[in-house]
């Protein structure tokens, strides 16, 4: 019994250390290479060494998942992405197939898991770096857990119903050609989730994110987007069907922002 006190004070200390809001945005970036030339990067060996082990430990079943490299023991499930997965899982008489773009070892899928357990057909494609997916293909990989190298590969393989980004577009140098691909690709439905947007009608740009040094030391660019360009790229042919607001806190001095989680559904 006092062990398992003690394991839940830890876990409670855990989230509080991992609240998002002690990440701080610094610098506004003319360019992505600008960005790149003053991070490290998150192709950063030490990054994806913690992401590792502490994904073992989520295969071993000494932790329930793993975000940012941090390992919980205590269930913890995101409302807004919970919301429309088990809305799109009802939707589709049970089924889910996802493809999770920017999804680590499986940090989202792993954390949310046990909401799946009844479902009659699950599937779960990540896409990632090269590293990721190799080292996923031998210790994580079953029947419902893939892992792809890009977007074609994954569409080879399944029949999706939607595509996730969760805290992973602002990541992605070339966020509008990856989501015109997506469109293009003709995906039902599109979830952004955790999603940074600049308030006070400040245009798009990118800025670089600093990781504390207890979770690993890094850095890395990021754009912040303006709600306009999100428009801009979706709205012709989707619509929202849900926004809620996201479980982030990042901030960056004297710039307004906040985090959106948005589920959009293919016009018809």
């Amino acid at each position: 019994m006092l062990r398992l006190f003690f394991t839940r004070i830890l876990n409670i200390v855990k989230l509080l250390l991992n609240d998002k809001s002690i990440f701080w945005f610094q610098g506004q970036y003319e360019s992505w290479d600008d960005a790149v030339a003053n991070s490290s990067g998150y192709s950063d060996a030490t990054i994806f060494e913690k992401v590792k082990e502490s994904a073992l430990k989520v295969k071993k079943g000494e932790a329930l998942f793993e975000r940012d490299s941090c390992c919980f023991d205590l269930e913890e499930f995101s409302f807004p992405l919970s919301t429309y997965l088990l809305y799109l899982a009802s939707r589709f008489q049970s089924s889910l197939s996802i493809i999770d773009v920017g999804g680590s070892l499986g940090s989202t899928y792993f954390q949310h898991k046990r909401l799946f357990q009844y479902l009659t057909d699950l599937k779960w494609h990540i896409i990632e770096q090269k590293h990721y997916v190799e080292f996923g293909k031998i210790e994580l990989e079953n029947k419902v857990l893939k892992f792809s190298k890009n977007l074609s590969d994954s569409l080879k393989n399944t029949k999706f119903n939607a595509v996730l980004f969760s805290a992973s577009l602002q990541y992605l140098e070339h966020w509008k050609t990856f989501i015109n691909n997506v469109v293009n690709a003709e995906a039902e439905f599109i979830i952004l989730d955790r999603i940074p947007i600049l308030q006070s009608n400040h245009k798009s740009f990118v800025t670089i994110q600093h990781v504390p040094a207890y979770i690993y030391d890094a850095s890395y660019p990021c754009h912040l987007f303006s709600q306009k360009d999100l428009d801009e790229s979706l709205l012709n042919k989707y619509e929202i069907v849900f926004e809620l607001p996201g479980m982030d806190h990042l901030r960056l001095k004297g710039v307004p922002l906040e985090y959106k989680s948005i589920l959009y559904r293919r016009k018809f």
